[in-house]
């Protein structure tokens, strides 16, 4: 009893912490907007975005604090609404396209056939997607990133849709999948310090899935 009291007394102080962090980093990322506006040298505006650069890395790593954090104390909620799936989709290649492109790689994205509006929380569903392709673009070199959708199971009220993501990246040891969706835990602490990341990504995703009703799997070589 003590031990669980102490992991909720962990988990509330890290979203409160979480909380009162992203206010002022917000601020930090509006002011350099703002200031990206004024008439700068070169060297100033360079500087300028740095700052909105590493700003926005450490937001993303707070938000995932907080996200792990709402997990772990159960104040998570799923919002089910009405969606485009092909919509999402394109928000995901439109955003995660970039990314891929300044590396040199190819980024497909497939849609699913037949699928239009369905009900589910997108907002939850993008973040797992785009977290599963950013890491994918991270860690592929060279060649391409495959996203593809299908509907597995459907009937009059209900689809149970598959999402897939692909890439010709470096792979993971076997020895190491085991604990790939464990919070805090990293596939190679040197190819993370290599890559970067909070090695939360994956942990929440497999958090959201299963929130949601589904699963999440790997298979690697």
């Amino acid at each position: 009893e003590a031990a669980e009291a102490a992991n909720r007394a962990k988990s509330e102080f890290l979203a409160h912490m979480s909380h009162e962090i992203r206010t002022p980093m917000n601020a930090v990322l509006g002011l350099a907007q703002v200031l990206n506006r004024e008439p700068l040298t070169a060297n100033q505006r360079d500087l300028v975005v740095r700052i909105a650069a590493a700003g926005q890395s450490l937001l993303t790593i707070l938000n995932d604090i907080l996200d792990l954090s709402k997990i772990e104390a159960g104040q998570l909620r799923i919002e089910p609404r009405p969606f485009d799936l092909a919509g999402l989709l394109a928000r995901v290649e439109s955003l995660m396209g970039q990314t891929a492109r300044a590396k040199g790689l190819a980024l497909h994205v497939e849609p699913a056939v037949g699928l239009g509006w369905v009900r589910g929380d997108d907002l939850r569903l993008e973040q797992v997607l785009f977290n599963l392709t950013g890491n994918a673009i991270k860690f592929t070199e060279q060649g391409e990133v495959r996203v593809r959708v299908e509907a597995r199971e459907t009937s009059e009220t209900t689809v149970r849709l598959r999402f897939e993501v692909r890439d010709s990246g470096i792979g993971i040891a076997p020895e190491a999948l085991a604990g790939l969706f464990t919070p805090f835990a990293q596939a190679d602490t040197s190819i993370t310090r290599r890559f970067g990341g909070t090695g939360l990504g994956l942990a929440i995703s497999k958090r959201l899935v299963e929130t949601m009703g589904g699963e999440i799997g790997l298979e690697s070589r």
